[in-house]
Protein backbone atom coordinates (compact mmCIF):
# COMPACT_ATOMS: atom_id res chain seq x y z
CA UNK A 1 0.00 0.00 0.00
CA UNK A 2 1.62 3.03 -0.94
CA UNK A 3 0.53 6.81 0.46
CA UNK A 4 1.65 9.92 -1.17
CA UNK A 5 3.66 12.13 1.55
CA UNK A 6 4.48 14.82 -0.83
CA UNK A 7 2.91 17.45 0.37
CA UNK A 8 3.32 16.55 3.74
CA UNK A 9 6.78 16.59 3.37
CA UNK A 10 6.30 20.19 1.63
CA UNK A 11 5.09 21.74 4.66
CA UNK A 12 7.93 21.02 6.53
CA UNK A 13 10.18 22.85 4.66
CA UNK A 14 12.47 19.54 3.94
CA UNK A 15 13.45 18.36 0.31
CA UNK A 16 10.75 16.05 -1.17
CA UNK A 17 10.93 12.43 0.20
CA UNK A 18 9.69 9.16 -1.63
CA UNK A 19 6.64 8.17 -1.07
CA UNK A 20 6.74 5.36 1.49
CA UNK A 21 4.82 2.88 2.16
CA UNK A 22 4.66 -0.36 4.76
CA UNK A 23 1.63 -2.77 6.01
CA UNK A 24 1.40 -1.70 9.48
CA UNK A 25 -2.00 -2.38 11.47
CA UNK A 26 -4.81 -0.98 9.55
CA UNK A 27 -7.20 0.53 12.18
CA UNK A 28 -10.64 2.11 11.33
CA UNK A 29 -10.56 5.31 12.62
CA UNK A 30 -12.18 8.83 12.53
CA UNK A 31 -10.41 11.88 10.50
CA UNK A 32 -10.98 14.21 13.46
CA UNK A 33 -8.57 12.29 16.05
CA UNK A 34 -5.34 14.44 14.53
CA UNK A 35 -6.47 18.07 14.68
CA UNK A 36 -3.78 20.89 14.36
CA UNK A 37 -1.74 22.38 17.58
CA UNK A 38 -3.42 24.78 19.35
CA UNK A 39 -1.59 28.13 20.00
CA UNK A 40 0.68 27.75 23.65
CA UNK A 41 -0.34 29.78 26.38
CA UNK A 42 1.11 31.09 29.72
CA UNK A 43 -0.76 27.78 31.52
CA UNK A 44 1.51 25.64 28.76
CA UNK A 45 4.44 27.30 29.45
CA UNK A 46 4.13 26.91 33.35
CA UNK A 47 3.46 23.56 32.54
CA UNK A 48 6.34 22.89 30.62
CA UNK A 49 8.56 24.40 33.47
CA UNK A 50 7.07 21.97 36.15
CA UNK A 51 7.87 19.30 33.41
CA UNK A 52 11.25 20.22 33.21
CA UNK A 53 11.81 20.46 36.88
CA UNK A 54 10.44 16.99 37.31
CA UNK A 55 12.98 16.01 35.19
CA UNK A 56 15.94 18.03 36.81
CA UNK A 57 14.87 16.55 40.34
CA UNK A 58 15.27 12.90 38.98
CA UNK A 59 18.49 13.04 36.84
CA UNK A 60 19.98 14.32 40.08
CA UNK A 61 19.05 11.64 42.29
CA UNK A 62 20.14 8.89 40.02
CA UNK A 63 23.21 10.55 38.83
CA UNK A 64 24.36 12.17 42.13
CA UNK A 65 24.15 8.88 44.14
CA UNK A 66 27.28 7.50 42.16
CA UNK A 67 29.52 10.39 43.53
CA UNK A 68 28.10 9.82 47.02
CA UNK A 69 28.67 6.25 46.66
CA UNK A 70 32.15 6.14 49.04
CA UNK A 71 30.80 8.06 51.75
CA UNK A 72 27.64 6.43 51.65
CA UNK A 73 29.41 3.40 51.66
CA UNK A 74 31.64 4.24 54.57
CA UNK A 75 29.03 5.88 56.63
CA UNK A 76 26.51 2.68 56.66
CA UNK A 77 28.79 0.15 56.61
CA UNK A 78 27.24 -1.96 53.88
CA UNK A 79 28.62 -4.49 51.47
CA UNK A 80 25.65 -4.16 48.96
CA UNK A 81 25.77 -0.33 47.33
CA UNK A 82 25.17 -1.87 43.64
CA UNK A 83 21.57 -2.24 45.06
CA UNK A 84 21.18 1.65 46.33
CA UNK A 85 21.29 2.69 42.17
CA UNK A 86 19.91 -0.94 41.13
CA UNK A 87 16.90 -0.51 42.74
CA UNK A 88 15.85 2.53 41.85
CA UNK A 89 16.59 1.80 38.19
CA UNK A 90 14.39 -1.57 38.48
CA UNK A 91 11.70 0.02 39.94
CA UNK A 92 11.27 2.69 37.84
CA UNK A 93 11.74 1.04 34.74
CA UNK A 94 9.45 -1.84 35.66
CA UNK A 95 6.42 0.54 36.78
CA UNK A 96 7.27 2.63 33.68
CA UNK A 97 4.73 0.89 31.34
CA UNK A 98 1.83 1.00 33.73
CA UNK A 99 2.50 4.55 34.30
CA UNK A 100 1.83 5.05 30.38
CA UNK A 101 -1.47 2.84 30.75
CA UNK A 102 -2.53 4.11 33.81
CA UNK A 103 -2.64 7.45 32.42
CA UNK A 104 -4.01 6.57 28.82
CA UNK A 105 -7.30 5.57 31.21
CA UNK A 106 -7.45 7.56 34.37
CA UNK A 107 -5.44 10.61 32.65
CA UNK A 108 -2.58 12.43 33.14
CA UNK A 109 -2.51 14.86 35.77
CA UNK A 110 -3.95 12.32 38.62
CA UNK A 111 -0.83 10.05 37.52
CA UNK A 112 1.62 12.61 37.24
CA UNK A 113 0.58 13.97 40.57
CA UNK A 114 1.18 10.53 42.35
CA UNK A 115 4.28 9.86 41.02
CA UNK A 116 5.28 13.41 42.78
CA UNK A 117 4.29 12.16 46.00
CA UNK A 118 5.50 8.68 45.55
CA UNK A 119 9.27 10.17 45.08
CA UNK A 120 8.97 12.52 47.55
CA UNK A 121 8.19 10.12 49.93
CA UNK A 122 11.25 8.03 49.02
CA UNK A 123 13.25 10.73 48.91
CA UNK A 124 12.33 10.70 52.72
CA UNK A 125 12.86 7.57 53.39
CA UNK A 126 16.25 7.33 52.31
CA UNK A 127 17.33 10.60 53.52
CA UNK A 128 16.20 9.22 57.32
CA UNK A 129 17.48 5.81 56.28
CA UNK A 130 19.41 4.37 59.23
CA UNK A 131 21.11 1.82 57.60
CA UNK A 132 22.26 0.25 53.77
CA UNK A 133 18.44 -1.95 54.17
CA UNK A 134 16.30 0.86 54.86
CA UNK A 135 18.42 3.18 52.03
CA UNK A 136 18.05 0.65 49.49
CA UNK A 137 13.97 0.69 50.55
CA UNK A 138 14.09 4.34 49.91
CA UNK A 139 15.54 4.28 46.76
CA UNK A 140 13.37 1.52 45.27
CA UNK A 141 10.55 3.60 46.16
CA UNK A 142 12.45 6.77 44.58
CA UNK A 143 12.24 4.76 41.17
CA UNK A 144 8.69 3.65 41.54
CA UNK A 145 7.90 7.68 41.78
CA UNK A 146 10.72 8.68 39.37
CA UNK A 147 9.47 6.41 37.00
CA UNK A 148 6.11 7.56 36.82
CA UNK A 149 7.46 11.51 36.31
CA UNK A 150 10.07 10.48 33.63
CA UNK A 151 6.73 8.31 31.98
CA UNK A 152 4.30 11.25 32.08
CA UNK A 153 7.11 13.99 31.70
CA UNK A 154 7.40 12.62 27.91
CA UNK A 155 3.59 11.56 26.99
CA UNK A 156 2.33 14.69 28.10
CA UNK A 157 5.15 17.08 26.14
CA UNK A 158 3.73 14.52 23.38
CA UNK A 159 0.13 15.45 23.90
CA UNK A 160 0.71 19.20 23.75
CA UNK A 161 3.23 19.62 21.10
CA UNK A 162 3.08 18.10 17.26
CA UNK A 163 5.82 15.91 16.29
CA UNK A 164 7.35 18.69 13.76
CA UNK A 165 7.65 21.27 16.86
CA UNK A 166 8.63 18.57 19.81
CA UNK A 167 12.52 18.57 18.94
CA UNK A 168 13.04 22.03 20.86
CA UNK A 169 10.77 20.76 23.78
CA UNK A 170 12.48 17.31 23.78
CA UNK A 171 15.98 19.20 23.82
CA UNK A 172 15.14 21.49 26.46
CA UNK A 173 13.97 18.59 28.83
CA UNK A 174 16.63 16.49 27.58
CA UNK A 175 19.10 19.72 28.31
CA UNK A 176 17.51 19.34 31.59
CA UNK A 177 18.05 15.59 32.31
CA UNK A 178 21.79 16.18 31.09
CA UNK A 179 22.33 19.41 33.56
CA UNK A 180 21.35 17.28 36.20
CA UNK A 181 23.28 14.82 35.56
CA UNK A 182 26.22 16.70 34.85
CA UNK A 183 25.57 18.95 38.33
CA UNK A 184 24.61 16.20 40.04
CA UNK A 185 28.14 14.85 41.29
CA UNK A 186 29.43 18.47 41.75
CA UNK A 187 26.03 18.83 44.23
CA UNK A 188 26.77 14.93 45.69
CA UNK A 189 30.61 15.77 46.32
CA UNK A 190 29.77 18.95 47.70
CA UNK A 191 27.25 17.82 50.47
CA UNK A 192 28.92 14.45 51.18
CA UNK A 193 31.62 16.66 51.80
CA UNK A 194 30.81 19.71 53.43
CA UNK A 195 27.20 18.60 55.07
CA UNK A 196 25.78 14.95 54.57
CA UNK A 197 25.01 13.19 52.18
CA UNK A 198 21.65 12.47 53.37
CA UNK A 199 20.52 16.04 51.49
CA UNK A 200 21.33 14.49 48.46
CA UNK A 201 17.51 12.93 49.36
CA UNK A 202 16.31 15.76 51.47
CA UNK A 203 16.76 18.42 49.01
CA UNK A 204 13.81 17.17 46.91
CA UNK A 205 11.59 16.90 49.50
CA UNK A 206 10.65 21.50 48.71
CA UNK A 207 11.20 20.96 45.13
CA UNK A 208 8.35 17.90 44.86
CA UNK A 209 5.72 20.07 46.83
CA UNK A 210 6.39 23.28 44.10
CA UNK A 211 6.18 21.34 41.40
CA UNK A 212 2.92 19.30 42.63
CA UNK A 213 1.38 23.15 43.33
CA UNK A 214 2.49 23.97 39.13
CA UNK A 215 0.87 20.46 37.84
CA UNK A 216 -2.31 20.73 40.05
CA UNK A 217 -2.90 24.46 39.58
CA UNK A 218 -1.99 24.46 35.91
CA UNK A 219 -2.17 20.90 34.31
CA UNK A 220 -5.63 21.18 33.10
CA UNK A 221 -5.41 18.43 30.50
CA UNK A 222 -8.94 16.84 29.15
CA UNK A 223 -9.89 13.39 31.56
CA UNK A 224 -11.90 10.19 30.89
CA UNK A 225 -15.01 10.34 32.67
CA UNK A 226 -16.09 6.69 33.04
CA UNK A 227 -16.53 5.54 37.04
CA UNK A 228 -13.14 4.51 39.30
CA UNK A 229 -14.22 1.07 39.08
CA UNK A 230 -14.67 1.15 35.28
CA UNK A 231 -11.44 2.64 34.54
CA UNK A 232 -9.68 0.51 37.56
CA UNK A 233 -10.35 -2.86 35.69
CA UNK A 234 -9.86 -1.48 31.97
CA UNK A 235 -6.23 -1.16 33.32
CA UNK A 236 -3.88 -3.91 31.51
CA UNK A 237 -2.82 -5.72 35.11
CA UNK A 238 -1.97 -9.34 33.37
CA UNK A 239 0.63 -7.49 30.93
CA UNK A 240 1.62 -5.03 33.33
CA UNK A 241 2.55 -8.21 35.60
CA UNK A 242 4.09 -10.43 33.15
CA UNK A 243 6.44 -7.06 32.53
CA UNK A 244 7.20 -6.39 36.18
CA UNK A 245 8.05 -10.19 36.89
CA UNK A 246 10.25 -10.12 33.80
CA UNK A 247 12.14 -7.06 34.48
CA UNK A 248 12.84 -7.84 37.76
CA UNK A 249 13.99 -11.47 36.71
CA UNK A 250 16.18 -9.95 34.30
CA UNK A 251 17.68 -7.20 36.78
CA UNK A 252 18.32 -9.98 39.12
CA UNK A 253 20.52 -11.97 37.08
CA UNK A 254 22.40 -8.99 36.37
CA UNK A 255 23.19 -7.72 39.10
CA UNK A 256 24.42 -11.18 40.68
CA UNK A 257 25.83 -12.29 37.77
CA UNK A 258 29.99 -12.42 38.49
CA UNK A 259 29.78 -11.07 42.13
CA UNK A 260 27.56 -12.71 44.59
CA UNK A 261 27.53 -15.58 41.89
CA UNK A 262 29.40 -17.16 38.64
CA UNK A 263 27.73 -16.46 34.82
CA UNK A 264 27.29 -20.44 34.61
CA UNK A 265 25.57 -20.58 37.46
CA UNK A 266 22.32 -21.26 37.53
CA UNK A 267 21.15 -18.58 39.87
CA UNK A 268 22.16 -16.27 37.07
CA UNK A 269 21.34 -18.73 34.03
CA UNK A 270 17.68 -19.57 35.37
CA UNK A 271 16.23 -15.73 36.04
CA UNK A 272 18.19 -14.38 33.40
CA UNK A 273 16.45 -16.79 30.85
CA UNK A 274 13.17 -16.40 32.21
CA UNK A 275 12.88 -12.43 32.21
CA UNK A 276 13.99 -12.54 28.74
CA UNK A 277 11.57 -15.19 27.76
CA UNK A 278 8.90 -13.21 30.15
CA UNK A 279 9.15 -10.18 27.92
CA UNK A 280 8.67 -11.71 24.44
CA UNK A 281 5.73 -13.29 26.44
CA UNK A 282 4.26 -9.99 27.27
CA UNK A 283 4.61 -9.16 23.34
CA UNK A 284 2.48 -11.82 22.45
CA UNK A 285 0.19 -11.55 25.18
CA UNK A 286 -0.38 -7.64 24.41
CA UNK A 287 -0.99 -8.48 20.78
CA UNK A 288 -3.31 -11.70 21.92
CA UNK A 289 -5.86 -10.59 24.68
CA UNK A 290 -4.73 -7.10 26.53
CA UNK A 291 -7.99 -5.43 26.09
CA UNK A 292 -6.04 -2.06 26.82
CA UNK A 293 -3.04 -3.23 26.04
CA UNK A 294 -0.10 -1.35 27.67
CA UNK A 295 2.04 -2.51 24.55
CA UNK A 296 -0.12 -1.90 21.38
CA UNK A 297 1.37 -4.05 18.78
CA UNK A 298 0.71 -1.10 16.10
CA UNK A 299 3.92 0.64 18.32
CA UNK A 300 6.58 -2.57 16.58
CA UNK A 301 4.58 -2.42 13.41
CA UNK A 302 7.45 -1.01 11.53
CA UNK A 303 11.32 -1.20 11.29
CA UNK A 304 11.90 2.64 11.66
CA UNK A 305 10.17 2.81 15.23
CA UNK A 306 12.05 -0.56 16.25
CA UNK A 307 15.24 0.87 15.22
CA UNK A 308 14.51 3.76 17.42
CA UNK A 309 13.76 1.48 20.34
CA UNK A 310 17.35 -0.10 19.89
CA UNK A 311 18.95 2.99 19.56
CA UNK A 312 17.40 4.44 22.75
CA UNK A 313 18.17 1.58 24.42
CA UNK A 314 21.48 1.10 23.80
CA UNK A 315 22.19 5.30 24.29
CA UNK A 316 20.81 4.53 27.51
CA UNK A 317 23.71 1.98 28.51
CA UNK A 318 26.01 4.04 27.46
CA UNK A 319 25.18 7.05 28.64
CA UNK A 320 25.01 6.17 32.04
CA UNK A 321 27.65 4.45 32.00
CA UNK A 322 29.49 7.58 31.45
CA UNK A 323 27.58 9.42 33.97
CA UNK A 324 27.74 6.82 36.63
CA UNK A 325 31.28 5.24 36.13
CA UNK A 326 33.45 8.62 35.42
CA UNK A 327 33.07 10.29 38.44
CA UNK A 328 34.33 7.17 40.01
CA UNK A 329 37.16 7.45 37.42
CA UNK A 330 38.29 10.63 38.97
CA UNK A 331 38.38 9.56 42.58
CA UNK A 332 39.98 6.52 41.99
CA UNK A 333 42.88 6.75 39.94
CA UNK A 334 43.56 10.69 39.96
CA UNK A 335 42.67 11.56 43.90
CA UNK A 336 40.22 13.68 43.55
CA UNK A 337 37.48 14.57 46.21
CA UNK A 338 33.68 13.64 45.62
CA UNK A 339 33.35 17.74 44.93
CA UNK A 340 36.47 17.76 42.47
CA UNK A 341 35.12 14.72 40.80
CA UNK A 342 31.80 16.63 40.14
CA UNK A 343 33.88 19.37 38.52
CA UNK A 344 35.48 17.43 36.24
CA UNK A 345 32.51 15.81 34.81
CA UNK A 346 30.98 19.38 34.36
CA UNK A 347 32.16 19.26 30.36
CA UNK A 348 30.27 16.16 29.95
CA UNK A 349 27.10 18.36 30.86
CA UNK A 350 27.91 21.79 29.02
CA UNK A 351 28.79 19.76 25.94
CA UNK A 352 25.40 17.36 25.94
CA UNK A 353 22.83 19.78 27.19
CA UNK A 354 23.42 21.78 23.84
CA UNK A 355 23.78 19.29 21.56
CA UNK A 356 20.18 17.91 22.74
CA UNK A 357 18.58 21.15 21.72
CA UNK A 358 20.79 21.00 18.60
CA UNK A 359 19.64 17.76 17.48
CA UNK A 360 16.03 18.70 17.86
CA UNK A 361 16.75 22.13 16.29
CA UNK A 362 18.32 20.11 13.19
CA UNK A 363 15.66 17.43 12.58
CA UNK A 364 12.48 20.00 12.88
CA UNK A 365 14.09 22.86 11.42
CA UNK A 366 16.53 22.02 9.39
CA UNK A 367 17.66 19.18 7.46
CA UNK A 368 14.68 17.01 8.92
CA UNK A 369 16.40 13.64 9.20
CA UNK A 370 17.02 12.43 11.94
CA UNK A 371 18.48 9.51 10.70
CA UNK A 372 21.74 11.61 9.38
CA UNK A 373 21.39 13.17 12.70
CA UNK A 374 21.09 9.75 14.71
CA UNK A 375 24.23 8.61 12.79
CA UNK A 376 26.54 11.42 13.31
CA UNK A 377 25.93 11.18 17.10
CA UNK A 378 27.17 7.21 16.88
CA UNK A 379 30.05 7.75 15.35
CA UNK A 380 30.63 11.05 17.67
CA UNK A 381 30.30 8.97 20.81
CA UNK A 382 32.52 6.07 19.01
CA UNK A 383 35.47 8.56 18.76
CA UNK A 384 34.79 10.08 22.38
CA UNK A 385 34.93 6.15 23.75
CA UNK A 386 38.18 5.30 21.20
CA UNK A 387 39.72 7.99 23.30
CA UNK A 388 38.50 7.46 26.88
CA UNK A 389 40.05 4.11 26.49
CA UNK A 390 43.59 5.72 26.37
CA UNK A 391 43.50 7.28 29.84
CA UNK A 392 46.16 7.08 32.14
CA UNK A 393 47.01 7.90 35.81
CA UNK A 394 49.31 10.73 34.51
CA UNK A 395 46.35 11.90 31.76
CA UNK A 396 46.11 15.77 31.79
CA UNK A 397 42.58 17.80 32.65
CA UNK A 398 43.06 19.28 29.50
CA UNK A 399 42.65 15.62 27.42
CA UNK A 400 39.66 14.39 29.73
CA UNK A 401 38.01 18.05 29.52
CA UNK A 402 38.18 17.26 25.28
CA UNK A 403 37.02 13.28 25.28
CA UNK A 404 34.14 14.47 27.71
CA UNK A 405 33.51 17.08 25.36
CA UNK A 406 33.34 14.75 22.21
CA UNK A 407 31.54 12.27 23.98
CA UNK A 408 28.98 14.68 24.90
CA UNK A 409 28.30 16.20 21.85
CA UNK A 410 27.36 12.70 20.96
CA UNK A 411 25.35 12.07 23.53
CA UNK A 412 23.42 15.19 22.80
CA UNK A 413 22.73 14.12 19.19
CA UNK A 414 21.79 10.66 20.13
CA UNK A 415 18.44 12.17 21.30
CA UNK A 416 17.27 12.19 17.81
CA UNK A 417 15.90 8.37 18.09
CA UNK A 418 12.89 9.76 19.40
CA UNK A 419 11.90 10.84 16.25
CA UNK A 420 12.44 7.41 14.52
CA UNK A 421 10.10 5.80 17.13
CA UNK A 422 7.14 8.30 16.84
CA UNK A 423 7.30 9.21 13.03
CA UNK A 424 5.64 6.39 11.32
CA UNK A 425 3.32 6.08 14.08
CA UNK A 426 -0.42 7.91 14.39
CA UNK A 427 -0.61 10.56 17.11
CA UNK A 428 -3.50 8.28 18.95
CA UNK A 429 -0.25 5.86 19.87
CA UNK A 430 1.32 8.57 21.43
CA UNK A 431 1.44 7.84 24.78
CA UNK A 432 1.83 4.11 24.37
CA UNK A 433 4.89 4.45 22.17
CA UNK A 434 6.25 7.04 24.66
CA UNK A 435 5.53 4.94 27.77
CA UNK A 436 7.73 1.67 26.05
CA UNK A 437 10.40 4.30 24.54
CA UNK A 438 11.18 5.59 28.37
CA UNK A 439 10.99 2.04 29.68
CA UNK A 440 13.51 0.92 27.38
CA UNK A 441 15.43 4.19 28.54
CA UNK A 442 15.10 3.23 32.12
CA UNK A 443 15.79 -0.88 31.65
CA UNK A 444 18.77 0.43 29.25
CA UNK A 445 20.33 2.32 32.08
CA UNK A 446 19.86 -0.49 34.81
CA UNK A 447 21.36 -2.87 32.35
CA UNK A 448 24.36 -0.31 31.99
CA UNK A 449 24.90 0.16 35.64
CA UNK A 450 24.90 -3.48 36.32
CA UNK A 451 26.94 -4.43 33.56
CA UNK A 452 29.46 -1.84 34.08
CA UNK A 453 29.62 -2.55 37.82
CA UNK A 454 30.20 -6.21 37.30
CA UNK A 455 32.79 -5.60 34.66
CA UNK A 456 34.91 -3.55 36.74
CA UNK A 457 34.66 -5.56 40.17
CA UNK A 458 35.59 -8.40 38.36
CA UNK A 459 38.52 -6.13 36.35
CA UNK A 460 39.52 -5.16 40.01
CA UNK A 461 39.87 -8.73 40.93
CA UNK A 462 42.48 -9.57 38.45
CA UNK A 463 44.52 -6.42 38.65
CA UNK A 464 44.45 -5.59 42.00
CA UNK A 465 47.32 -6.84 44.43
CA UNK A 466 45.99 -10.15 45.65
CA UNK A 467 46.88 -9.78 49.14
CA UNK A 468 44.72 -6.10 49.11
CA UNK A 469 41.84 -7.76 47.90
CA UNK A 470 41.70 -10.46 50.80
CA UNK A 471 40.87 -7.86 53.30
CA UNK A 472 37.82 -7.30 51.24
CA UNK A 473 34.77 -10.36 51.92
CA UNK A 474 33.54 -12.23 48.85
CA UNK A 475 31.04 -10.06 47.26
CA UNK A 476 32.11 -6.68 48.63
CA UNK A 477 31.76 -3.54 45.91
CA UNK A 478 35.57 -3.25 45.58
CA UNK A 479 35.58 -0.29 44.40
CA UNK A 480 33.51 1.84 46.37
CA UNK A 481 34.77 0.17 49.66
CA UNK A 482 38.68 0.86 48.49
CA UNK A 483 38.76 3.91 47.12
CA UNK A 484 38.45 6.43 50.93
CA UNK A 485 41.03 4.91 51.77
CA UNK A 486 43.73 5.05 48.42
CA UNK A 487 45.09 8.18 49.56
CA UNK A 488 46.42 6.35 52.61
CA UNK A 489 48.05 4.18 50.97
CA UNK A 490 51.34 3.92 50.96
CA UNK A 491 53.19 5.17 47.53
CA UNK A 492 54.53 2.08 46.27
CA UNK A 493 50.92 0.15 47.20
CA UNK A 494 49.07 3.75 46.29
CA UNK A 495 50.03 3.78 42.45
CA UNK A 496 49.65 -0.24 42.26
CA UNK A 497 46.11 0.41 42.82
CA UNK A 498 45.26 3.53 40.67
CA UNK A 499 47.06 1.70 37.53
CA UNK A 500 44.90 -1.39 38.62
CA UNK A 501 41.57 0.96 38.47
CA UNK A 502 42.95 2.06 35.12
CA UNK A 503 43.50 -0.85 33.69
CA UNK A 504 39.88 -1.69 35.28
CA UNK A 505 38.15 1.30 33.58
CA UNK A 506 39.95 0.21 30.34
CA UNK A 507 38.67 -2.68 30.45
CA UNK A 508 35.00 -1.00 31.00
CA UNK A 509 35.39 1.40 28.24
CA UNK A 510 36.23 -1.07 25.84
CA UNK A 511 32.73 -2.93 26.65
CA UNK A 512 31.08 0.45 26.33
CA UNK A 513 32.76 0.93 22.82
CA UNK A 514 31.38 -2.37 21.39
CA UNK A 515 28.13 -1.62 22.57
CA UNK A 516 28.12 1.74 21.15
CA UNK A 517 29.12 -0.30 18.11
CA UNK A 518 25.93 -2.39 18.17
CA UNK A 519 23.79 0.81 18.65
CA UNK A 520 25.28 2.55 15.63
CA UNK A 521 24.45 -0.56 13.30
CA UNK A 522 20.07 0.35 14.23
CA UNK A 523 20.81 3.61 12.11
CA UNK A 524 20.53 0.89 8.92
CA UNK A 525 17.20 -0.24 9.48
CA UNK A 526 15.70 3.83 9.94
CA UNK A 527 14.45 5.53 7.16
CA UNK A 528 13.17 9.48 7.37
CA UNK A 529 8.98 9.34 7.72
CA UNK A 530 7.99 13.35 7.32
CA UNK A 531 6.93 14.83 11.12
CA UNK A 532 3.19 15.36 12.34
CA UNK A 533 1.71 18.47 12.51
CA UNK A 534 -0.94 17.31 14.28
CA UNK A 535 -1.67 16.60 18.04
CA UNK A 536 -4.31 14.08 19.62
CA UNK A 537 -7.35 16.35 20.73
CA UNK A 538 -7.84 14.07 23.66
CA UNK A 539 -5.20 14.53 25.78
CA UNK A 540 -4.54 19.00 24.86
CA UNK A 541 -5.05 21.25 27.86
CA UNK A 542 -8.55 22.34 28.52
CA UNK A 543 -9.40 26.13 27.70
CA UNK A 544 -11.18 28.28 30.33
CA UNK A 545 -14.52 27.36 29.29
CA UNK A 546 -13.43 23.63 29.30
CA UNK A 547 -12.18 23.71 32.48
CA UNK A 548 -14.19 21.00 34.35
CA UNK A 549 -15.67 19.38 31.37
CA UNK A 550 -15.72 16.06 30.07
CA UNK A 551 -13.72 14.51 27.42
CA UNK A 552 -15.25 12.98 24.50
CA UNK A 553 -15.10 9.45 23.09
CA UNK A 554 -11.76 8.10 22.81
CA UNK A 555 -11.04 7.37 19.10
CA UNK A 556 -7.88 6.14 17.41
CA UNK A 557 -6.38 7.97 14.17
CA UNK A 558 -5.54 6.76 10.72
CA UNK A 559 -1.87 4.64 10.94
CA UNK A 560 0.71 6.05 9.27
CA UNK A 561 2.51 4.14 6.62
CA UNK A 562 6.47 3.62 6.62
CA UNK A 563 8.68 1.00 4.95
CA UNK A 564 9.66 -2.23 6.40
Amino acid sequence: MDVDTSKEARSLDQEKLPAVSADTLDLPVPETAEVPSPGRDLRFWLVFVALCACTLISAIDLAGVGTAAPTIVHDLQGKDFAWVSSAYTLSSAACIPLSGNVAQIFGRRPVTQVGIVVFAAGSAIAGAAPSMVILIFGRAIQGVGGGIIQSLTAIITTDLVPLRDRGLFTGITGLMWTLGSGIAPFIAGGLSEKASWRWLFYLNLPLCGLTLAVVTLFLQLNTPTESFRTKFFKIDWIGNAIIVTSACSCMLALIWGGIQFPWTSYHILLPLILGISGLAFAVWYEARYAGEPTIPLIVLSNRTSISGYIATFVSGMVTISLGFFLPTWFQAVQGASPVVSGLHFLPWAISISPFSILQGRLVSKQIARYRTVNLLGWCTMLLGLGLLITLKRNTSIGLLVLYQLIMGAGGGLLYSAAFAVLAPLPVTNNAAAVALLTFLRVFAQAWGVAIGGTILQNALKTYLPSDLLQQYPEGAEIAYSLIPNIPMLPEPLRHEVQDAFVRGFRVLWTATEVICAVGALSVLFMRDVPLRTTVDKRWGLKTAGEAGASEGTLEAAPPSKEPR
